[in-house]
């Protein structure tokens, strides 16, 4: 009844695809350690260690999403999360060198990975501004509330749904962390 060369040709797409999203899955877990690796380094002030790490990565990058493109794998969730995590680490390298948020990749993202990179991008900015505490750089601290309350204002201007709805209600809790870290600061610098 079904004709064996249906059979065969299923079975080679489906095989073909296992074995990209295996690669893609294999290759894509060192991409967020380093990205990851990236942010930690810029906690850190290690900065230009940081953009030789996210050069790096981001042309790993855009080779992986052109090869996934390619084989109707772009929508692998490991792929996704490994560019999210590289736009957040490439959106608070331009933050702390008081740069505008802009396209930063040399590949096509989706929506998503960008409103969840951003989402992120500000309980990364709670901890640089606590170490900023340390360090005592209010105008830094200021700096990252603005660019917290700039970005929890574009966010809540969407309709977000799901787990980006869930990013938007954390960036709003981040937010209020940095009022209040920048409160605090306040108060022991008048005493």
């Amino acid at each position: 009844m079904i004709a064996q060369s249906l059979i065969k040709k299923l079975k080679n797409q489906i095989e073909k695809q296992d074995s990209g999203r295996a690669g893609i899955i294999r290759e894509t877990g060192s991409l967020v350690r380093e990205a990851k690796h990236a942010i930690f380094k810029l906690h850190r002030g290690e900065i230009k260690e940081a953009e030789k790490a996210l050069a790096e990565v981001g042309r790993k990058l855009k080779h992986m999403v052109n090869v996934a493109e390619k084989a109707g794998l772009r929508g692998e969730a490991t792929l996704g999360a490994a560019v999210e995590e590289f736009l957040e680490a490439s959106y608070l390298l331009r933050v702390m060198q008081k740069k505008s948020l802009s396209v930063v990749t040399g590949f096509k993202t989706r929506a998503e990975e960008e409103l969840s990179a951003l989402s992120d991008l500000t309980g990364e900015l709670v901890r640089a501004a606590t170490l900023e505490v340390t360090r005592g750089e209010r105008k830094a601290i200021k700096q990252y509330r603005d660019a917290t309350e700039e970005l929890f204002g574009v966010l809540l201007s969407m309709n977000l749904r799901g787990a980006l709805r869930q990013k938007r209600d954390d960036a709003r809790r981040n937010l209020k962390r940095l009022e209040e870290i920048l409160y605090d600061v306040s108060l022991t610098k008048t005493h």
